[in-house]
């Protein structure tokens, strides 16, 4: 089942879906583990995750898209976490 896109702009939902339905209408990727790949990819709700990896998802290149956005979150969640503690 695919997530639906939750937040931002209309418009960028919109490039989002077309951006995911095409990088999904080139399955099988020539990737390890395609499935779990496709998985991932229709978990994710971000808009901005398909538009900011719109090139790499382009290519086929969906590992190295999906490690940037996990990496990305980690980093992001960690720099929230360090500055919350830094807070206290």
């Amino acid at each position: 089942m695919t997530a639906k896109l939750k937040g931002y702009t209309l418009a960028q939902r919109n490039l989002a879906y077309t951006i995911r339905r095409k990088a999904i209408a080139n399955y099988p990727w020539q990737e390890t583990y395609p499935e779990q790949q496709l998985a991932a990819l229709n978990r994710i709700t971000s808009p901005m995750f398909f538009i900011k990896h719109q090139r790499q998802l382009a290519n086929g290149q969906i590992s190295q898209a999906l490690s940037d956005y996990s990496d990305d979150n980690y980093a992001r969640r960690a720099n929230h976490v360090t500055r919350r503690n830094n807070g206290r």
